[in-house]
């Protein structure tokens, strides 16, 4: 199966090669690709507004620029490298949502802050003078001692004090630095603008430890890092020590290599992740005589395996760059809550089923920007606070997102793809979230003394069934973008042990593996080519 994989993918990349060439389509571009998705927000989330009503007022013009910057990142920019080819799309719709939160939906300048760790001064204070009478009764103060407490209102000499431990770091929040100079400024809007789930933010993911947050945050408030739980109710953990971080990192990229690498071996041997749904319709000989809804489970299976092991790889490379490397630059990265798991708990499934598996165990990476519009209109009295009417308009406009989000990813794949087909997947859990509860209230109404047994196989039942019948739809398009014919580990120990070729490679990446400069057109269509 390597020379066709490998002839399947030299077939995309000349594709791809040819548009560039004929001036159709760019590559995914550093930093040309970014400039929608982080720098255009970034540098007008800098300059301040809040004193400046008409500043505030070019919120639209950015907003638009950023929206037709990244439409044509989504339209044009792509990858030789199909994973690569996805994200191109995949983030520049992510740009749009994100910077329409920031911009729209929000006011991150009057209501945002975020936790800084500041050094704090060793604090001083003054030394007891004691006389013979005090000595003997420590009651009853001196004359001396009197005058030395009346005069530490007003100034008192430096050798009257004395030095209670060296200076400490703490945590303290920051609202935007309005009179701060430029760097700082810039600062706090690259970390609003790069944080997706809030972690050390007062707009945090409700799910993900976070410290409890004041009604009313002034510059300077000592952050409660007491009220912080280990371990969120939907499952969603943070380490304690540098070495707890460490070994549940490399455990966890451990885990998902060897996972991933066996998820990738079994799609290599299925022609259905080798050309898609569209162009093979044949059974690979070693699925032939299985029932073709169990072939569908196997295949759902394969997919999702390597989505969650790309996802954890992303959060634990993330976690490791922002607290080794990061944290130089913004030293609250220093803080270990500040880098949550990545997944919640299995349990949210059995007790909430759909809404449970989108809400808690999955990831909750797109949720603040998901929610943002729905979350604007209620705010703003459009909307009733506890409608269900609202409620139903807010998991439809959250899903109606993703679905658009990863309909960009199949946009911008090189493979010809169906990408109504993300839209419908996600749109189908929105109707099975607000389906599922709704029967799950008329369940409580009419039978109130259903044992909690019960109840979690039912909602585990309904959601493994729901996710069965509908995820063919995202699963034909994965398939269909080429992603699982990627190369996304450089070593393939069981691809090298049990592919039954004598010549499998152990290392995996080839040229085309690395990133390379490119020359454009324009200057500014130069950069680094993924």
């Amino acid at each position: 199966m390597d020379s066709l994989i490998a002839a399947v993918r030299s077939e995309h990349r000349a594709r791809f090669h040819q548009a560039v060439r004929d001036g159709d389509a760019l590559p995914l571009l550093i930093p040309y690709s970014l400039l929608g998705v982080f720098v255009l927000p970034v540098l007008w989330l800098a300059i301040p507004h809040t004193r400046r009503p008409w500043w505030y007022q070019t919120r639209w013009l950015v907003a638009v620029a950023g929206v037709a910057f990244n439409l044509h990142i989504i339209s044009t920019c792509s990858s030789g490298n199909l994973p690569f080819s996805y994200a191109s799309g995949l983030m520049a719709a992510w740009g749009i949502i994100w910077s329409l939160n920031l911009l729209i939906w929000t006011r991150p300048q009057f209501d945002a802050a975020r936790v800084v760790k500041v050094t704090r001064p060793a604090q001083r204070s003054v030394l007891a003078l004691e006389s013979p009478s005090t000595s003997r009764n420590n009651n009853l103060a001196s004359p001396e001692q009197g005058a030395v407490k009346r005069r530490t209102n007003k100034s008192v000499e430096p050798s009257l004090f004395k030095q209670d431990g060296a200076a400490e770091d703490v945590y303290v929040w920051q609202p935007y630095p309005v009179d701060g100079p430029y760097l700082q400024r810039l600062g706090w809007a690259l970390d609003l603008v790069t944080s997706f789930r809030g972690a050390g933010w007062n707009w945090s993911v409700p799910i993900v430890p976070h410290p409890r947050t004041p009604p009313k945050v002034s510059s300077g408030d000592i952050v409660d890092l007491d009220s912080m739980a280990l371990q969120t109710r939907s499952g969603y953990s943070r380490c304690q020590s540098e070495g707890e971080f460490v070994r549940k990192m490399l455990l966890f990229m451990a885990a998902m290599y060897l996972i991933a690498d066996f998820g990738l071996l079994l799609a290599a041997n299925d022609p259905y992740f080798i050309f898609g749904p569209d162009r093979y319709q044949e059974v690979a000989s070693h699925l032939l005589g299985i029932p073709p809804w169990l072939i569908l489970a196997y295949r759902e299976l394969i997919c999702l395996a390597i989505i969650v092991c790309y996802l954890t790889a992303v959060f634990v490379l993330g976690n490791f760059l922002h607290y080794w490397f990061l944290k130089f630059f913004f030293p609250s990265y220093a803080a270990l809550w500040r880098h949550p798991s990545a997944f919640g708990a299995f349990s949210q499934v059995l007790d909430r089923g759909l809404a449970g598996w989108w809400g808690g165990f999955w990831h909750q990476t797109f949720r603040v920007g998901f929610s943002a519009p729905a979350n604007y209109f209620i705010e703003h009295g459009y909307l009733g606070t506890r409608s269900p009417v609202t409620a139903v308009v807010v998991v439809c406009v959250s899903f109606l997102q993703s679905g658009l989000l990863h309909a960009s990813g199949s946009i911008s794949s090189i493979p010809n793809s169906k990408p109504w087909r993300s839209v419908a997947f996600f749109l189908l859990q929105a109707v099975g979230v607000v389906v599922q509860d709704s029967l799950r209230r008329l369940a409580r109404r009419h039978f109130p003394n259903t044992s909690v047994a019960i109840s979690r196989i039912l909602n585990f039942s309904i959601t493994i069934l729901w996710l069965y019948f509908t995820a063919d739809f995202f699963l034909a398009d994965l398939a269909s973008t080429g992603v699982t014919l990627s190369e996304p580990l450089p070593i393939s120990p069981l691809r090298w042990l049990f592919s039954g070729n004598e010549n499998e490679p152990l290392w995996r990446w080839g040229e085309t593996g690395y990133p390379t400069w490119h020359v454009g057109r324009h200057w500014w269509e130069s950069g680094i080519a993924l």
